[in-house]
């Protein structure tokens, strides 16, 4: 049970955790405080030689390259030892008042620290320029694994976004894709149980998966298949692997997934244990009636005879200016401070005026509000619009099917 006190601790070390954020990302702050220091020392000197007084105050010198370190390049560290440096020797040659004189140890104190400096922020670069060689390389993956979805296809309005847990993180276990056909798109969004390089891994065979058949496979649940046997696979060669963990995680690697056809103005979905599409109408906004099957990877042991369509798609029209929505269980599972999970009905409504293109940052940006900037799970949003040329040419299909219908006949 959440007690107010232990509200009270987050919400002070997550202030605390955003003010620190801001301030070492501010690079100017922390090359403007070295100088300072180094500004305030001479004043104190020149201001008590005025008065005919020694100050001696040398060994306030000794931080001043330490905090040129903290984000400053190894120029910068020279520059501040150096200043300090000329100043700590051109106020150690004033006559002390005191039987001991600190001036000699201060200035070793100010060498020593000076050169570690110099060390560390030589370092610190080397671990900034390893950590965007390394950003570049996730951002390729992200890329290769999470492709940018086409802005229209067959009269559809189309965006998604991806948002990570962690802050540093751009590719985790939340996959989407979207493959456009002659005459239909298709579209997947799932949610891969558990993190790190197994997620990713796992989401790759996934995305590979729907890649290709969404193309070949004219029955959806026979995609469907095809990535369930993919998400079966990567369980078979994670318990071949090494460690005591690893054939019980293989035993229960799965993924949930919802897939979406889209064919003129009908929708089939395939629901394997994923939050339901909504539809976004100017009525309001409802979940899809699906019914639910277990996530790939779980699926070929309880549903037999699926890779046709009985009683595995679900039939839909919608209009002209209505969306569809697929996300995944890091928006409506969200919770704030006090546990309260993100109101995502409400939300939408209140997000109807939004512009499809924007409806995915804009309903993110709501969960961040939410939960005050700290999603505890990855999170994927598409968005798809149907708009009036879609419509047209999905009435331009039908009596193109009723005529051949009736020559056939």
């Amino acid at each position: 049970m959440r007690t107010p006190r232990a509200g009270l601790a987050r919400a002070s070390t997550r202030l605390w955790e955003s003010l620190w954020e801001r301030l070492w990302g501010r690079l100017w702050v922390w090359l403007l405080l070295p100088w300072l220091l180094v500004l305030a020392v001479a004043v104190l000197e020149a201001a008590d030689g005025l008065h005919g007084r020694v100050a001696h105050a040398g060994s306030l010198l000794t931080p001043a390259p330490a905090l040129a370190a903290v984000r400053g390049r190894p120029r910068d560290v020279l520059a501040v030892s150096a200043a300090a440096l000329a100043l700590g020797l051109a106020t150690s040659f004033e006559p002390a008042t005191s039987e001991t004189d600190t001036s000699t140890t201060a200035l070793v104190s100010l060498v020593v620290v000076s050169a570690a400096s110099l060390v560390a922020a030589g370092a610190r670069r080397r671990r900034e320029g390893q950590l965007v060689r390394i950003r570049q390389v996730a951002e390729a993956a992200q890329l290769a694994l999470l492709s940018p979805v086409p802005r229209r296809a067959d009269g559809l309005r189309l965006a998604a976004r991806y948002s990570a847990a962690e802050s540093d993180t751009l590719i985790g276990g939340d996959l989407y894709e979207v493959v456009v056909h002659p005459g239909r798109v298709r579209l997947i969004i799932g949610d891969v149980r558990g993190k790190g390089l197994p997620a990713i891994r796992t989401a790759a065979a996934v995305l590979g998966a729907f890649r290709e058949a969404a193309q070949y496979e004219s029955a959806l649940t026979t995609v469907a298949g095809r990535c369930s046997r993919a998400v079966e696979r990567c369980a078979r060669e994670a318990a071949g692997g090494f460690g005591p963990d690893t054939r019980a995680e293989a035993e229960e690697l799965f993924v949930t997934a919802a897939l979406v056809e889209i064919e003129g103005g009908r929708l089939r979905v395939v629901d394997l244990g994923h939050p339901p599409p909504l539809l976004l109408t100017a009525g309001g906004c409802e979940p899809l009636a699906v019914d639910p099957l277990p996530p790939l990877g779980l699926v070929h042991g309880f549903t037999a005879g699926w890779d046709d369509d009985r009683g595995l798609t679900v039939h839909a029209r919608w209009h002209p200016g209505d969306r569809l929505l697929l996300h995944t269980d890091g928006i409506d599972e969200a919770r704030d401070g006090r546990g309260r999970f993100f109101p995502l009905a409400e939300t939408l409504r209140e997000l109807r005026g939004v512009p499809t293109e924007r409806l995915p940052d804009a309903l993110l940006e709501a969960v961040a509000r939410h939960t005050g900037g700290r999603l505890r799970d990855d999170a994927a949003v598409v968005a798809v619009e149907f708009t009036a040329s879609g419509a047209a040419v999905a009435e331009v299909s039908g009596e193109e099917g009723a005529e051949g219908a009736e020559e056939e006949r």
